[in-house]
């Protein structure tokens, strides 16, 4: 079976209906283009300050809960909610994503694991740990009419053993949203989608925020979204300007490259 799959690539703000609005328009377009699984980056709905997000978590929670849904069921398609703040239990949030399936119910849910803590030369000490709590499970591998889906949050691309994890429950599809910053998008990103995809022999589809994303000018992503099959070409790439990149998802061709180089059927460690 073939089919489509798209990711969308915006510069959020912390203007939660105007990135929505902007978020739907771009997934109107990738179905008009025949997609029928969507991905919507990390930080989708808002991108702003931590006193921003705690100010405006409800309202950021609902509404995104509720474009989801109603994105999903109108348009009939899978749609990842790629990373938005949830209510944690410590009084943090998660870095949440989600998958809403095409009756708008949810399907997926997955709170980020790792966090992102480090200075990577581009003016920021990044703490995401500070406010966020971080999630103890392993992605569930869900099965749908499109094949197996799942979805890992951005820093967590630098921890294979999540993702082998995830080739050992049969992932055809993984998501990897992210808002990746320029210094580490320069040196790694592409490599390690890359890299996922070829060792686990999986389709991903990377979808990512670009330019900057607040008035000062000061915090910026890489942009650059892709969507990457299980050989490690790259299908589609946008590069920072907003909007989707759209690619053919073959199955008989992921069926016959697990069949010709059946490399996770020889793990040994």
């Amino acid at each position: 079976m073939n089919f489509k799959a798209a990711v969308v690539q915006v510069t959020s703000t912390a203007r939660v209906s105007n990135n929505l609005t902007k978020c739907r328009q771009f997934v109107e377009e990738a179905c008009k283009a025949g997609a029928k699984v969507v991905g919507l980056p990390e930080n989708f709905s808002f991108m702003g300050s931590e006193a921003e997000k705690q100010n405006l978590l409800g309202q950021i929670e609902r509404e995104t809960f509720l474009f989801l849904k109603e994105t999903a069921s109108e348009l009939g398609i899978y749609l990842l909610g790629g990373g938005f703040p949830t209510k944690a239990p410590s009084g943090k949030v998660y870095n949440t994503a989600v998958i809403i399936g095409p009756n708008g119910e949810e399907v997926f849910r997955y709170h980020k694991a790792h966090l992102f803590d480090a200075v990577v030369g581009d003016g920021f000490s990044y703490k995401e740990s500070n406010h966020t709590e971080s999630g103890k499970k392993i992605p569930e591998v869900v099965q749908t009419e499109f094949g197996k889906l799942s979805s890992a949050i951005c820093y967590d691309l630098r921890f294979p053993e999540l993702f082998r994890a995830l080739s050992k429950q049969g992932v055809d599809l993984c998501f990897l949203p992210a808002a990746f910053t320029v210094p580490t998008g320069e040196a790694h990103w592409h490599v390690l989608l890359r890299a996922r995809a070829i060792e686990n022999l999986m389709y991903v589809l990377a979808p990512g925020q670009t330019g900057t994303h607040d008035p000062h000018g000061k915090r910026k992503t890489f942009g650059h979204s892709l969507i990457i099959s299980p050989w490690g070409e790259i299908l589609a790439e946008l590069n920072h300007e907003e909007g989707f990149a759209i690619a053919t998802i073959e199955m008989e061709k992921l069926s016959e490259i697990r069949n010709t180089l059946p490399s996770l059927e020889h793990r040994r460690f």
